[in-house]
């Protein structure tokens, strides 16, 4: 999908088919014989992006996570500023990019309307669901699935899978289908780079259901969990047009200079409000998106459940994988973090850690 949509709006990529893992694994292993035929590249793209949001400590290290450590220090090198000239024309090319991208389907919006009402109509919403055969299909997949099976009997049909699953899971389930549409074919960068990106998608938006159960606003843990799970969809946007880039840029440079973490953490919730915007998603959705970016906008309890949910869940990464230790997070979890239910989940991280350094 992404190809289709990179290439309606760079008609210069058409064409020119993408390389294979395998080529790229065989272009890095290669590059001495590549060296003797070496092969003109395109000028690099010009753009005016400043990423200039500096990098705090844990922003940097939370990068590192997902890109390893930057190599490069530099300003500006050839990759970075491939991949910012490409993110420059999704900004100011908005229509032309989101046209191309599918619409958000109606099960969705018609799901986080209706279940706010007691009386919702069941066999409505499910009908809207059974228009769209592949999503059907996840949701009694899902509602087959470990947490939500409640007998030997397998689901078959959807009405079923509702009573199992319960409106919150069944919203879950709606909103995973779609958005998995935005995961890349599965290759070389996406197991290096892209799982990580989702994975930790997912995570926010279980934290941000989490954060706003039994919360007195008025909107919802399904609300809740939709806004967590596109908070970082800018973020798969550009991990897309990264691996675009190394069909200009040599593959064997690894993504990880200074410069391009700070065009991800500059402009990855800009793309994500812009889809935001084009879906005309509520107003409420709106501004718990852009309060990511400034908290100058309204600290609505959504805004502050998914803003504190995202950090969780980096911190919970960072732990994981040993790139901070537990003295760290725990100052961290107390600077950034006060809701108490924030704080209750970062002690069920810390005592998981350290039933992992006991065993």
């Amino acid at each position: 999908m992404f190809k289709r949509v990179l290439q309606a709006l760079f008609p210069s990529l058409k064409g020119q088919p993408l390389k294979t893992s395998q080529e790229s694994v065989n272009t890095v292993e290669s590059r001495s014989q590549q060296q003797q035929s070496e092969v003109t590249q395109p000028a690099t793209p010009q753009h005016t992006l400043r990423a200039d949001k500096p990098l705090s400590p844990h922003d940097a290290d939370f990068l590192n996570y997902l890109f390893g450590e930057s190599r490069l220090n530099t300003e500006s090198d050839p990759f970075s500023d491939f991949v910012a000239a490409r993110i420059e024309k999704l900004l100011l090319s908005p229509k032309a990019l989101l046209n191309e991208l599918p619409v958000m389907p109606a099960s969705i919006t018609t799901l986080m309307s209706e279940l706010k009402s007691e009386d919702f109509n069941v066999e409505t919403l499910l009908k809207v669901i059974d228009k769209e055969p592949s999503m059907a299909a996840d949701m009694i997949k899902l509602a087959n699935s470990a947490r939500y099976r409640r007998s030997e009997k397998e689901v078959t049909n959807l009405k079923t899978a509702f009573m199992n699953m319960g409106s919150q899971g069944l919203i879950e389930g709606v909103i995973n289908a779609y958005l998995k549409e935005f995961s890349p074919t599965l290759n070389i960068y996406w197991r290096q780079f892209g799982e990580k990106i989702w994975d930790h998608s997912l995570q926010t938006a279980c934290y941000s259901r989490e954060l706003l159960k039994d919360s007195t606003s008025n909107e919802d843990e399904s609300t809740a969990y939709f806004v967590g799970l596109i908070r970082n969809l800018g973020k798969m946007i550009i991990f897309q047009v990264m691996v675009e880039a190394f069909r200009h840029v040599d593959p064997s440079v690894p993504p990880n200079s200074t410069a391009f973490k700070r065009l991800i953490n500059s402009y990855s919730i800009k793309l994500t409000y812009t889809l935001a915007k084009f879906w005309e998603l509520p107003e409420s959705v709106f501004l718990a998106i852009a309060y990511q970016e400034s908290q100058k906008f309204s600290a609505t309890p959504l805004a502050i459940a998914v803003l504190e949910a995202n950090y969780l869940s980096e911190l919970q990464s960072l732990l994981r994988s040993e790139i901070i230790d537990l003295e760290t997070f725990e100052k961290r979890s107390e600077q950034r973090l006060a809701q108490p239910k924030s704080l209750a989940i970062v002690e069920t991280i810390r005592a998981e850690a350290a039933e992992l350094n006991v065993a």
